[in-house]
């Protein structure tokens, strides 16, 4: 297989079975609040593409820079998130080809979002203490038979993923610090090894930094491929946040007399 894309699509779900309910509460107001946050601001996504030979060692590098934005659609009850990246600089004709296409990670938080249910088991897996701060550990794990939240598509077909992970969240809050995932079952007829995905959130840096803000954004998304002869591994990090700035002008004209 010489090239992948790897797609993460809003299908995902909450089972609050063998999870506390009210830490499931929590999570699922601030996942959605953090979505909302996401699509009010823009930014900066560098992406870093390296193919690894069979002995770990980079054998191609490359790296490319977008304008980064999250569209949010809650028509008609619905929730549709969709990923804007426009290439900085303009795309070259002449340019190769990603080594792998991964987009749609930054979003990962939304297996928490209350509208996305019953694709997951959520499981306590306990406290853990990073960044000197404890963190709440949750587990996850796809449930066969429902909608899947990402696919991988090689070539002109698509193959549906199972994710399984953990979660680390703040248990007051609910805000999530970090999401690791993995397929939970390999793809060998198109010579799958392993996919793992790994995504970091915290307080940005905005550029517009004298405003009081409090939002909790994505920064970083590690996706590691595998297949039986080749590596993949893409960083995406985003960065220089600023907020939208929306000014109406309202203009009223005296009525004519007639």
């Amino acid at each position: 297989m010489r090239s992948a894309t790897v797609i993460l699509i809003a299908f995902a779900g909450l089972s609050r079975a063998g999870a506390d309910q009210q830490l499931m509460d929590v999570a699922a107001r601030a996942a959605e609040q953090a979505i909302v946050d996401l699509s009010s601001v823009a930014c900066t996504e560098t992406v870093v593409e390296t193919k690894l030979n069979q002995k770990e060692k980079t054998e191609e590098r490359r790296k490319r820079t977008f304008d980064y934005l999250v569209l949010l659609d809650t028509d008609d009850g619905d929730l549709s998130v969709t990923e804007s990246r426009i290439e900085q600089g303009g795309a070259k004709k002449t340019e190769a080809k990603p080594l792998l296409t991964s987009t749609g990670f930054s979003t990962l938080l939304l297996i928490l979002h209350p509208y996305y249910q019953n694709s997951f088991e959520f499981s306590d897996l306990g406290l853990v203490e990073e960044g000197g701060r404890q963190w709440r550990r949750l587990g996850f794990e796809f449930r066969p038979g429902k909608r899947s939240p990402s696919v991988l598509r090689a070539g002109a077909r698509e193959y549906p993923l199972a994710w399984k992970g953990e979660a680390r969240l703040d248990e007051a809050t609910g805000r999530v610090a970090s999401i690791q995932a993995s397929l939970g079952a390999q793809l060998e007829e198109i010579g799958l090894e392993s996919l793992e995905a790994s995504v970091r959130y915290g307080p940005p840096d905005f550029k517009d930094a004298a405003r009081d803000t409090a939002e909790w954004l994505p920064l970083e998304a590690v996706i590691d491929l595998k297949t039986h002869h080749q590596h993949w591994r893409n960083v995406h990090t985003f960065g220089g946040y600023k907020h939208f700035d929306v000014t109406t002008t309202e203009k009223q004209e005296a009525a004519k007399q007639p």
